[in-house]
């Protein structure tokens, strides 16, 4: 019984790191929207971006050296969590596939 809780949980969890995982770069936006007007203006370019398309240019964004250049705590913490929490959610959803087999044995 115990095992099937921590396979639920490893998943729960990997889903969890994965939605952190993609609402982290929205989160740095609105920082640099609200904090920093002049360092949005280079990511918005010519004109409003929103959805699927403000992903995507915040994903280049978080790839830079620009963000770690910026040097605010709140944009830095969420530059982490969208750095690390895809790598946490591989692993815990590896670690519950390796208890499902390791069940089957």
């Amino acid at each position: 019984m115990s095992r099937v809780i921590v396979y639920v949980a490893l998943l729960l969890a990997g889903l969890v790191c994965l939605i952190l995982h993609y609402m982290a770069p929205f989160r740095v936006a609105g920082v640099l929207r609200r904090q920093h007007p002049r360092q949005w203006q280079i990511v918005e370019g010519d004109g409003g971006v929103r959805g699927l398309r403000l992903w995507m240019r915040m994903q280049h964004v978080l790839r830079s050296p620009a963000i770690q250049a910026i040097g605010d705590p709140a944009i830095t913490g969420w530059w982490r969590v969208w750095r690390y929490s895809q790598w946490l959610a591989w692993g815990c959803w590896l670690v519950a596939l390796g208890l499902q087999w390791a069940q089957r044995l």
